[in-house]
């Protein structure tokens, strides 16, 4: 019975008596990891609804991407959509993807793309993912744990810093003999080591993956002396951002994801895994903001989510405010406004929409209007497959307003070429 499990985003889970991986799109799971998984589709928080129930032993995974770990050791991943089988290289594409959202999107900002772990993609993401912490640990290590001043107060046979005398005074004539102190000690017992060395111990219960369980294991001889955080999101707050802290700072989305911080449905001593859900929407949104931002040229400037107009006015008080996904401006002016959609269009539509949602095109005609005030360039973008490879042909609101459907290149390793190519065609 495996207990890593991998869907898409929109897959099905089925209950079961064990866990099965029966295809990308549907898995089975064990009756212990159903009850967690139906109170989480339970959810009265909208916001948290991750799956909904299908029937009343099939769930679906709903528009997020990332790992949920149940109580009892089931991981389950959940990747985007766009990747077309449950092979080894669709897998890998899939997780290489995911990570470079991730990035974008700062959940984790600080990760690479490196040979390594381009490498380590062929192991399931949670593993992917504890392996680079531990990779940027043990560069933390190499450059030696920080240490910082305790002051610590004791009743001792010998004096040591200073006498605290009004305690000594009220000190029992038994006790005489004691000297009431107060002293500093440099200890690297500080709020950043005890959520690494939490981290540590959970990281090394739940990888299955050999070279991270050796280095882990390495790691936590470097940190023997330092006691767990009991309180954690305390050490959080009291984690420190001074200059001889830099090098520190790669470590805490790490912590964060690893501690459950990013986990909605963790709770307390539950900790099975890395658990963390991200709606895909956004990540789309953050993931093509930032490769336009690199593709700009220097003239040019890309602003997300501009809440600066408004589709009415009332009693000469502005209602129902605009919030286009991306706008770019030429020096001062606005030029273009563009909206990401995370969704597979089909260019071979005989009817021409591709499958385009009429309220969406409602949507950018009102930003057309309002923002750009009748005349300049709009542009849906959608993620690129294979049913999606060009450009729509442009979709004409007036003589000075058109609107421009792109598919986003996210697997072709000349992906920002590509991008870029479009992106300035369109810009002129």
């Amino acid at each position: 019975m495996s207990n890593h499990l991998v869907v898409r985003e929109w897959g099905r889970i089925v209950r079961a008596q064990h866990n099965a991986q029966n295809s990308f799109d549907e898995i089975e799971v064990n009756d212990q990891a159903w009850l967690f998984l139906s109170k989480i589709a339970q959810s009265s928080d909208k916001h948290h609804r991750y799956l909904s129930f299908v029937n009343s032993h099939t769930l679906k995974v709903r528009g997020f991407v990332g790992v949920i770990a149940t109580p009892d050791g089931v991981q389950i991943e959940i990747l985007p959509k766009h990747a077309p089988t449950l092979d080894a290289p669709g897998l890998v594409d899939s997780r290489k993807l995911l990570l470079r959202m991730l990035k974008a999107a700062k959940v984790l900002p600080f990760i690479e793309s490196t040979d390594a772990l381009i490498d380590t993609v062929k192991q399931p993401l949670p593993e992917v993912l504890m392996g680079r912490f531990l990779q940027d640990l043990a560069q933390v290590v190499r450059k030696g744990i920080r240490k910082d001043y305790q002051r610590i107060e004791a009743q001792e046979r010998f004096l040591k810093g200073q006498l605290q005398t009004a305690r000594q005074l009220r000190q029992s004539p038994a006790k005489q003999t004691q000297f009431c102190i107060e002293y500093d000690v440099f200890s690297d017992n500080r709020a950043e080591n005890r959520l690494i060395h939490s981290a540590l111990i959970l990281v090394t219960k739940w990888s299955q993956y050999l070279p991270n369980q050796k280095l882990a294991r390495e790691l936590r001889f470097a940190f023997d002396d330092v006691p767990e955080s009991r309180h954690i999101a305390q050490d959080l707050q009291a984690w420190r951002t001074s200059r001889d802290m830099q090098y520190y700072q790669n470590l805490l989305p790490w912590l964060k994801l690893i501690l459950s911080q990013y986990s909605p449905f963790a709770t307390a001593n539950q900790h099975a895994g890395i658990s963390f859900l991200l709606p895909m929407e956004k990540l789309f949104e953050a993931y093509v903001a930032s490769e336009i931002q690199r593709a700009l040229p220097s003239d040019y400037r890309l602003q997300t989510q501009s809440t600066q107009h408004y589709l009415a006015t009332q009693t000469n008080r502005p209602i129902f405010q605009l919030r286009p996904d991306l706008v770019i401006y030429r020096d001062n002016e606005l030029v273009a406004v563009l909206d990401t959609k995370w969704k597979l269009l089909d260019q071979n539509q005989p009817d021409g929409k591709a499958g385009i949602a009429q309220a969406d095109m409602y949507q950018l005609f009102a930003y057309g209007q309002k923002c750009l005030p009748g005349k300049g360039r709009l542009i849906l973008i959608y993620p690129q497959w294979t049913g999606f490879t060009q450009p729509l042909a442009p979709f004409e609101f007036s003589e000075h307003l058109t609107l421009d459907v792109i598919p986003f290149d996210l697997d072709n390793e000349q992906r920002n070429i590509n991008n870029q190519a479009w992106l300035c065609h369109l810009l002129g």
